[in-house]
C-alpha cells in the first residue's frame, strides 16, 4: 500500500477518533505489553533515564502510558506517517522528540543515535517485520529491547468467514474481499522465527486474542473504519460509502457477531 495512501488515512479518518478505542483492544493490548516490560526490570528508578523510540507512535498512548507506570524517568522519541497523530502525541508529552515518515524510513531519522527501548505496536501491517528487524537492531544499545505488538492472518475469524457469503460479492463489484494491501505475520511462530533470524534473543512471547463483539454495521466501522484497524480493508470495500440498503443488508448477513483479534506480543533483546 502506499504511503501516501495510508497518510491520508490516519490524518483525515483515523486521527480524530483513536483514541476512543473502540472496545478497548489497543489499551488492553498495550497493558499487557508494558506488563512485559516490567518483567523484564526496564522500570528500576535506580536506573538511568529509559531511552525510548516509539515507531508509529500514533497518538503517544504507549508512551504516555509507560510514562504513567514507570518508576524511571522517560526520554521519548517517537516516528509517525501522520502528523495529525504526532501533533496530539506532542500534546500529552510536551518532551517528546518527533520525527514524521514511514516507519520503512526509520534508517534515516535519529541518526547516531541508540535506544534502551524500541516499539513498534500495530506497524507490521504496512511495514514488513524482517524489513524493520535489522533496522530496529541498529537503534538497540547492546541489550536493549524491542518491544513488538503486531496482528496476525489469524484475527478476525468470524467476520471472515461472513465475508465470503455470496450475497456480498454485490458490494464487492464480484470480487472477494481483501485485507487491502496489509501484511502481518501469520502466527506466533513466524514472529518467532523473524526474530531469532534477525539475531534477538527472545524474552516474552504470547498470542492475545481479545473478544470483540460488533452489534451492528456501525459499531463495526467505529471499530474498523475510524479506529484503524481495518480501515484499508474498508475503503477498498468501499465500505465507508454503503448506502442505506447496503447496510440493511450488512446487518441481516453479518450482524450482530461475536469475533476476536490474534495479536502477538513479544520482547526481544538485541545481544549484550
Amino acid at each position: 500500500m502506499q504511503a501516501a495512501v495510508i497518510q491520508r488515512q490516519y490524518d483525515d479518518v483515523i486521527s480524530s477518533q483513536y483514541d476512543r478505542d473502540p472496545q478497548n483492544t489497543t489499551g488492553r493490548t498495550l497493558d499487557r505489553a508494558i506488563g512485559h516490560l516490567q518483567e523484564e526490570g526496564l522500570f528500576d528508578a535506580m536506573l538511568p533515564p529509559l531511552r525510548v523510540l516509539d515507531v508509529g507512535m500514533g497518538t503517544g498512548m504507549f508512551l504516555q502510558k509507560l510514562r504513567g507506570l514507570s518508576a524511571r524517568s522517560l526520554e521519548p522519541s517517537g516516528l509517525d506517517i501522520s502528523a495529525q497523530m504526532a501533533s496530539i502525541a506532542r500534546q500529552k508529552l510536551p518532551d517528546l522528540s518527533v520525527a514524521i515518515d514511514d516507519g520503512a524510513n526509520l534508517h534515516r531519522h535519529f541518526c547516531g543515535e541508540q535506544f534502551d527501548l524500541l516499539a513498534t505496536h500495530f506497524v507490521t501491517g504496512f511495514v514488513p517485520m524482517k524489513e524493520l528487524a535489522p533496522k530496529i537492531m541498529e537503534k538497540l544499545v547492546p541489550g536493549g529491547c524491542w518491544s513488538f505488538v503486531g496482528g496476525t492472518s489469524k484475527g478476525y475469524p468470524a467476520l471472515q468467514r461472513r465475508a465470503q457469503h455470496p450475497l456480498l460479492r454485490l458490494l464487492y463489484g464480484g470480487h472477494e474481499p481483501s485485507l487491502g494491501g496489509m501484511i502481518c505475520p501469520a502466527d506466533q511462530g513466524e514472529v518467532a522465527g523473524i526474530l531469532t533470524d534477525a539475531g534477538f534473543e527472545i524474552a516474552r512471547l504470547e498470542t492475545f486474542e481479545p473478544r470483540l463483539v460488533f452489534r451492528d454495521f456501525d459499531a463495526f466501522m467505529e471499530y474498523g473504519y475510524h479506529g484503524g484497524w481495518l480501515t484499508p480493508f474498508i475503503e477498498e470495500a468501499g465500505l465507508h460509502r454503503a448506502k442505506r440498503w447496503q447496510r440493511s443488508l450488512l446487518n441481516r448477513l453479518v450482524f450482530p457477531v461475536t469475533d476476536h483479534h490474534s495479536i502477538v506480543l513479544a520482547v526481544a533483546r538485541r545481544p549484550r
